[in-house]
């Protein structure tokens, strides 16, 4: 149910207890209708107090009042854009300057397009006064009025960040332009942008605003699209070790030159990624990030103190070498960091079972941890007697044929419960695969002196046997 809210007394009643709000609102023919927020509250409630409608389900109710108010030309539906005010207008001295002169005369007058951008003077005192330091700035606001040539001031107000952060990607696509925010030519090669990472709460602000400026400039023809961003990943916060946010009241907060002073920025670089999965809340743990430095340390040894040889690598340590750059490349792109970070952790561990390292899978390994640890892999890569920094050298691309697996573990259970498991070609039969289960001995022993009733084989995976 709503209460009905008729004065600021009745708005702030329902607000402070949460009571859904239905505003009265009398035509001119003297018939009450309602008005409810349904978005912001109650979408399951009724109306009281609204004459044909009273007792009419909210949302049904909407539909029918508007109908009849459109009957009566008195209104119809319609969305609204509201951009908030400390948008445009800020009293601070970094951010746009709003280009308005003010003339006695003329009023407000545009800066004309010869005369932008106006730029930001020098001589400004940051005190603060309650006003924008812009007000102080004698340079700044002796001008002449463009229209009149009589005396004038600017207005000083400036813009928000976020008006020149809503299009600057257009900008930087094409930032020589004098005479165009983009040209054609850039604006294809370069736009949209295909990825946007920011944080939760930049969907509500950065993002929205970067639509709607987006969407305007394409209605009036300045570009051919109305999306900014093509894909959105927002990245979790990294909480204290106590798993709360971090803050200096809470004493939880992890100084990022300290990590890097004890492990090196590489380690920390890791370590962020591996923490978790990108999108979650994830704590800090001091504990935890020796792991990774000592991932990064197994991995210099690897090339520092290895035997490394120019033989081609086996057929084994090869396969899993162009398996862990199909996993890492497709984890890359889909923001995977921590099971990149695992796979490339498997890898390793393997190259320290080998007597010889082939030089042609550890160069591997570096190129694809690079991202992740970029500063020690130029240095390894130095030390393989590489002359062309890592940067620029391609991406390494998997062998299709060597990621695809010639063996796999099929499984042995009795009546459902796994009993023994044995490595088996991809290409075995249902029969042999059936005769490999029937002869494991724990299959053996738990189907002793019982009736088999059936056999059952899921292609690639088990053999399960059902005794009665």
């Amino acid at each position: 149910m709503g209460v009905p809210a008729h004065d600021q007394r009745d708005m702030d009643f329902a607000k402070r207890y949460n009571i859904p709000i239905v505003q009265s609102v009398k035509l001119s023919d003297g018939e009450t209708f309602v008005y409810d927020d349904v978005d912001k509250y109650n979408v399951e409630g009724e109306l009281i107090d609204s004459g044909d409608f009273t007792g009419m389900p909210i949302l049904e109710a909407r539909e029918k009042i508007v109908e009849k108010l459109k009957k009566k030309k008195m209104g119809e539906f319609s969305i609204q854009y509201k951009l908030r005010d400390w948008l445009v207008s800020r009293q601070r001295y970094w951010g746009a300057p709003i280009p308005i002169i003010y003339c006695n005369r003329c009023g407000e007058v545009p800066v004309p397009e010869e005369n932008l951008p106006v730029e930001l003077p020098e001589d400004v005192d940051f005190v603060p006064t309650g006003e924008s330091p812009l007000t102080s700035s004698k340079v700044f606001h002796d001008v002449e009025c463009p229209k009149c040539n009589g005396s004038a001031y600017r207005e000083s107000d400036t813009m928000d960040t976020f008006v020149c952060s809503s299009w600057y990607m257009f900008r930087f696509a094409d930032p020589h332009n004098n005479d165009k925010v983009i040209s054609k030519k850039s604006m294809k090669n370069w736009c949209p942008v295909d990825l946007y990472v920011g944080g939760a709460e930049h969907t509500v602000l950065h993002l929205l605003y970067a639509r709607f400026f987006t969407k305007a400039l394409h209605r009036y023809g300045y570009i051919d699209f109305d999306e900014p961003f093509l894909k959105l990943r927002h990245q979790g916060m990294i909480l204290g070790e106590d798993g709360e946010k971090m803050s200096k009241t809470r004493g939880n907060v992890v100084n990022p030159d300290d990590v890097i002073k004890q492990y090196g920025a590489d380690t920390l670089r890791l370590y962020e990624m591996f923490i978790g999965p990108f999108d979650a809340m994830k704590p800090w743990s001091t504990k935890s990030i020796e792991g990774s430095f000592r991932f990064l340390q197994k991995v210099w040894r690897l090339v520092e103190e290895g035997n490394l040889s120019d033989d081609k690598p086996d057929e084994n340590i090869n396969r899993l070498t162009h398996k862990t750059i199909k996993k890492v490349t497709g984890d890359i792109e889909n923001f995977d960091f921590n099971t990149a970070i695992s796979q490339m952790m498997i890898l390793a561990n393997e190259f320290l079972k080998l007597k010889k390292i082939p030089k042609e899978v550890i160069e591997k390994l570096i190129l694809i941890l690079s991202p992740f640890a970029p500063h020690m892999c130029e240095e390894l890569w130095e030390m393989l007697g590489n002359k062309k920094i890592l940067a620029y050298e391609k991406w390494p691309v998997f062998d299709p044929d060597l990621v695809v697996d010639n063996e796999f573990e099929l499984v042995f259970s009795v009546n459902g419960k796994k009993r023994g498991s044995k490595m088996v070609s991809v290409d075995i039969s249902e029969e042999d695969a059936i005769s490999a289960a029937m002869e494991d001995e724990a299959v053996q022993r738990n189907i002793k002196g019982k009736d088999v009733i059936k056999k059952i084989y899921v292609k690639g995976k088990l053999v399960n046997v059902v005794v009665k």
